[in-house]
């Protein structure tokens, strides 16, 4: 199972990239929300990764997204009936919190804008997920902190789940306490508000260590 890619981009499509990780270059089926977050960053990236082969699928594909965030969302959607993986994926155009105010507000005008989304697809969206919003957005930025932490500053997207994300890998992979990984976090995002995705802010994090 591919579950994460660390590479360069070396050519795009309307929705999708071929990205070289070392001498293998793999093509990734990327959402239009994800796609224009590409234009803005480095041609270095990571993803995270979830391949797809199924008995009604010639070749195997494999889908990617910017942060855990983005990925929750597509498996939320691509399990509601009728709708599948590739639709799950071209539906994601807005940030995921977007998607989610939608949802949670019962927003159908503006699900409708939604490549593939119609009146009744757009109510589905609603009625489906509607009640999985709380334990997918409802907690604060600050919840994924120890407690007794101070609050993290809020960029557009970093507060869910770039920072539980980089949180869990401080820890788990390089050994950093929580509290230390909570730490290093937040002085990243004080100096860098604007960080968006897990591999911004962890590159600003990695940018100056422990200090």
């Amino acid at each position: 199972m591919i579950a994460r890619l660390f590479g360069t981009i070396e050519e795009t499509g309307s929705d999708w990239v071929i990205l070289r990780a070392g001498a293998v270059g793999y093509r990734v089926l990327l959402s239009p929300y994800a796609m224009s977050q590409l234009s803005a960053r480095e041609k270095e990236i990571s993803l995270r990764t979830f391949l797809l082969w199924g008995e009604h699928q010639e070749t195997p594909l494999l889908v990617g997204f910017l942060d855990a965030a983005e990925e929750e969302l597509f498996h939320e959607i691509r399990r509601i009936g009728g709708l599948g993986p590739t639709k799950a994926i071209r539906m994601i155009s807005l940030p995921p919190g977007s998607f989610w105010e939608a949802i949670a507000s019962g927003d159908v005008g503006r699900l409708r804008k939604l490549k593939g989304v119609g009146e009744t697809t757009a109510k589905k969206l609603v009625s489906e997920l509607r009640d999985r919003v709380p334990s997918l957005i409802s907690a604060s930025p600050a919840d994924s902190l120890s407690s007794g932490g101070s609050p993290l500053p809020e960029g557009p997207l970093s507060p869910r789940g770039a920072v539980a994300a980089v949180r869990e890998v401080l820890v788990a992979q390089f050994g950093h306490s929580p509290s230390e990984a909570d730490a290093m976090i937040r002085r990243a995002l004080s100096r860098n508000p604007s960080a968006r995705t897990e591999e911004e802010l962890f590159h600003e994090v990695y940018r100056h260590g422990v200090d």
